[in-house]
């Protein structure tokens, strides 16, 4: 979206917002911006309606297990849908190991990350009403279609919905896009929120800690290291062959969504 269009969308719900802006982030969604306000600076993310619908109710229902996420607020104007929210104060994990975060900080973060995917455990999936993007494959075709095309995101969506087949008991509601810039730390480096609730949908349990635990994997670090401290947290068993696979499979799919998006940017 140009940023002219967006800042007089946003201006048209906001009414006193100024200094419209796009995030410094490498990588940073095209459809996010950051207004100031006399109350503080927003988040506003333009987004599918079916889809800003559904996060302003997982927000709801993920808060009121106790996990940090942003309150978000959503608005019609036309045609176009957008999310707000309060900008939590921090740095994302991405942007503190870029500052020099060292490893036993990282580690923390992710132990305070499996604490939150542990508060997921509790939430019921009878809770989430919305029914377009209730489901995690449906979520990654949409995602696809938008940074790909609609043959690719069938591909993957189709496997997505196969890697979350399994037992009713490990079906849950997870935030299945945790990585380093969706995880906001503190100015101490300490865990504060996680963020984009667009992949946070039903799905497995064992998919979802994969995706979590694919971006620990790129760090560096052993997967296993995430799956002793949840077993040791709850006395729950995971699927340990699943979730390394998961993870696998995660990391060389977006290293292919990647270059296919970025190929599609250049032509």
């Amino acid at each position: 979206m140009r940023t002219e269009e967006a800042t007089y969308v946003i201006k048209s719900v906001l009414k006193d917002a100024y200094a419209i802006e796009r995030p410094n982030v490498p990588g940073s969604l095209k459809s996010v911006f950051f207004a100031k306000t006399p109350n503080g600076t927003f988040v506003c993310k333009f987004n599918h309606p079916a889809m800003a619908i559904k996060n302003a109710e997982i927000s709801k229902i993920m808060s009121s297990h106790g996990i940090n996420v942003p309150q978000i607020t959503i608005y019609n104007y036309g045609t176009h849908w957008l999310e707000t929210y309060p900008i939590i104060s921090g740095k994302t994990l991405y942007e503190h190991i870029g500052d020099g975060l060292g490893e036993e900080k990282q580690k923390c973060a992710y132990k305070d990350i499996v604490d939150a995917f542990i508060k997921m455990d509790a939430i019921g999936i009878g809770e989430l009403k919305s029914s377009k993007y209730k489901y995690t494959h449906r979520v990654a075709k949409t995602n696809i279609s938008d940074t790909n095309n609609t043959f690719i995101a069938s591909l993957f969506s189709g496997a997505v919905y196969l890697a979350n087949l399994g037992t009713k008991k490990s079906i849950g509601l997870y935030h299945c896009g945790v990585t380093t810039k969706n995880t906001i730390l503190d100015d101490d480096g300490n865990f504060s929120s996680l963020i984009d609730l667009d992949e946070a949908a039903i799905a497995n349990r064992n998919y979802a800690f994969g995706m979590m635990a694919a971006k620990y994997q790129q760090l560096g670090y052993d997967i296993m290291d995430l799956i002793q401290y949840y077993e040791a947290q709850t006395g729950n068993k995971l699927n340990h062959k699943k979730i390394k696979l998961i993870a696998k499979l995660t990391n060389i799919g977006k290293h292919f969504l990647w270059k296919k998006s970025v190929k599609k940017k250049v032509h």
